[in-house]
């Protein structure tokens, strides 16, 4: 039996669409669906049946704090995370247990990142051929490239290595930081490509880079945690003088009109320029406020 633990804030209809997309799977094996609601403020009691099981959080505990409620409620042997804004329209599950019975600790896939309305972004097509996206179906990938908007941990290991870091807040780089620890602890993980699991993603080229610039506090704290991935975000440039004139605010301010602009080759430059940027930025905003 396995677990399905989704994390919520707010996003009840988003959040109904995942829980359908599961439940019209022909998922052979037992499982159960955990919802963690992180806005206790709004009910979703009344959105589904009695087969998916509601944890109401008593105070906003945030993504790795839900996600750890949640997998203290499971009563599956394997867990699987999946984020409220996904619609899976493939049985991974299935595949996914074949994989672990051969020995793997950890499995994840790529998302397709779409527009809610349908419409073409050119920042999503950006974010689909970036970390493990360039991986190939079968690969043991480095733990770096880990990522949990649909992901899978053996429940013994996830417990072992103390689930989530809790002291990650707001946005980004607690994926990295599991999949360093699954990794620590003799962890496989194993890559499972695929073209059929959504992200609706609507954020423009202004909000993605707002994100990133404000997640310095967890990547400084990442990268106290685990020196090495200093290498993985190329830490001696971001913190170089070479790195102070490359992101400089009138360069930066040039490629995000670019990015808006200009598509293909030269936009994904823009974009992997923007994206290094953003997280010269986050760091140096840390500096001047320690």
């Amino acid at each position: 039996m396995f677990s399905v633990i989704i994390p919520t804030y707010n996003r009840p209809l988003a959040l109904k669409r995942t829980v359908s997309s599961i439940l019209s799977l022909n998922i052979s094996c037992e499982y159960e669906i955990v919802v963690v609601n992180d806005y206790p403020n709004i009910p979703i009691t009344d959105l589904f049946d009695r087969r998916i099981r509601i944890i109401e959080n008593e105070t906003n505990l945030g993504r790795s704090g839900s996600r750890n409620a949640g997998a203290r409620a499971a009563i599956g042997s394997i867990l699987f995370f999946i984020d409220d804004d996904i619609e899976v329209k493939e049985n991974l599950f299935d595949k996914y247990i074949s994989e672990f019975e051969k020995g793997f600790s950890a499995i994840f896939s790529n998302v397709i990142n779409v527009r809610t309305d349908g419409k073409y972004s050119f920042l999503n097509e950006f974010l689909n051929t970036r970390g493990a996206n360039k991986q190939n179906i079968g690969d043991v990938v480095k733990s770096n490239y880990f990522t949990t908007a649909f992901c899978s941990v053996k429940k013994d290991l996830f417990d072992k290595i103390g689930g989530f870091d809790e002291n990650f807040s707001g946005y980004g780089w607690e994926d990295p930081e599991i999949g360093l620890r699954i990794e620590k602890n003799d962890g496989k993980i194993f890559f499972f490509r695929t073209d059929k699991i959504y992200h609706y993603h609507d954020k423009t080229v202004d909000e993605w880079v707002c994100q990133i610039e404000n997640s310095g506090g967890n990547l400084e704290y990442l990268i106290k945690k685990h020196p090495q991935f200093k290498k993985n975000i190329r830490y001696n440039l971001l913190t170089s003088a070479l790195g102070s004139v490359c992101f400089n605010s009138l360069f930066y301010s040039v490629e995000k009109l670019k990015a808006k602009k200009i598509k293909g080759r030269f936009g994904h430059i823009s974009y992997t320029y923007l994206f290094y940027a953003a997280v010269y930025r986050s760091l140096t905003k840390r500096k001047k406020q320690d």
